[in-house]
């Protein structure tokens, strides 16, 4: 049986490392920059734009996300961005990080939707420690990147990024710590969907 795991996030909470440990344990796909690629080629965006901003990533300021650039509020992005989403469910068993991919899947019943998140002062520090970035800037950089997330989220579902509303599982990763969080979803994907 195929069955898609989306994971949605606030910004530093190691949400991307729990991503790829879920897939690994559950021995499936993981899906994440990938889609960007993509997408970006269904939609005519050509992908060394993408690359170059991904690779400025590594730096204070240069975080790509859908949400930091207009030329994905297009609808022809939002619809490659769909396409691209629900052909990777369709194909295999995986695990989709962001992308507004729980939405994109909001009809399928082999879907399970799990929304990451810790207090603010932990993201910081995670991404101060990251990103070897002083207190203040790592707070600059979380608070932007949230933002611009939570906006583009919003413009595409017309939801709030955090609400419960098509979230099947929300998690604290401060209260359980990456491998905790791994071992809750892995359990939670298993009993969903009688894997055990």
């Amino acid at each position: 049986m195929k069955y898609a795991i989306t994971i949605s996030r606030e910004f530093g909470c190691g949400a991307r490392e729990i991503g790829r440990k879920i897939a690994a344990q559950m021995g499936v796909k993981f899906y994440d920059k990938d889609l960007i690629d993509e997408a970006a080629r269904k939609a005519g965006v050509h992908v060394d734009v993408i690359k170059e901003s991904d690779e400025k990533a590594k730096k204070f300021f240069k975080e790509f996300s859908y949400g930091s650039s207009t030329t994905f509020y297009t609808e022809k992005a939002i619809d490659a961005q769909a396409e691209v989403i629900r052909e990777a469910a369709d194909k295999e068993s995986c695990v989709l990080f962001g992308r507004c991919a729980d939405y994109f899947l909001r009809e399928y019943q082999n879907c399970i939707n799990i929304f990451l998140y810790a207090p603010i002062e932990e993201r910081i520090k995670h991404i101060s420690r990251d990103y070897e970035l002083d207190m203040k800037s790592a707070e600059k950089m979380v608070k932007k990147i949230d933002r611009q997330r939570h906006n583009y989220y919003k413009y595409v579902t017309g939801r709030n990024r955090g609400d419960r509303e098509g979230k099947h599982l929300m998690i604290d990763v401060s209260y359980y710590g990456i491998d905790g969080t791994v071992e809750l979803v892995c359990k939670a994907v298993k009993q969903k969907f009688n894997l055990d």
